[in-house]
């Protein structure tokens, strides 16, 4: 009885997978039928993660999320949502999106931090975090203006952005 039932299953499994398989083009972006221009912006931007970095210490405050060409900027401790809202322009989010593909999402974790000024108030407390397809690659944390040097040119890119 459990061998027949073992190969009814085997079976339908094998029988009822007729799945359509999509064509993979060198690029990495899938094809089915026909694709237009807007598609394949949309994938190559879910393939560029959220960004979001964050600083505090007594004196300062910011929070930092950048998602789709939008930079938004908080510089209040317990904010609910982002004060500031800005676009980001052709040249810099492709600059940010060529550093943040960059990036080992499965190493963000153990970047080292090359100063330790915040454990004496010598630098405000920063971490960065990246999210990929919903899940979350948080950093350990390392001091403000001094990111580890993995992810130093795109920690320094925006927030030199939040300065304009």
């Amino acid at each position: 009885m459990k061998i027949i039932t073992f190969l009814a299953t085997l079976i339908i499994t094998i029988t009822g997978c007729n799945c359509q398989k999509s064509a993979v083009h060198s690029n990495g972006l899938a094809e089915e039928g026909h694709s237009n221009n807007n598609q394949s912006e949309a994938v190559m931007q879910n393939n560029i993660p959220v960004i979001k970095y964050e600083a505090m210490a007594r004196n300062i405050s910011l929070n930092i999320k950048v998602e789709n060409q939008v930079l938004y900027v908080s510089r209040v401790r317990g904010f609910k949502d982002y004060e500031e809202k800005t676009k980001i322009s052709d040249a810099d989010w492709q600059e940010i999106s060529t550093l943040a593909k960059a990036v080992d999402l499965s190493k963000v974790k153990d970047l080292k931090w090359p100063t330790e000024k915040r454990y004496y108030d010598g630098a405000a407390h920063a971490n960065i975090t990246f999210i990929s397809n919903g899940v979350e690659y948080p950093a350990n944390g390392f001091d403000h203006e001094f990111p580890p040097v993995e992810i130093e040119k795109l920690v320094n890119k925006i927030v030199k952005l939040t300065e304009k």
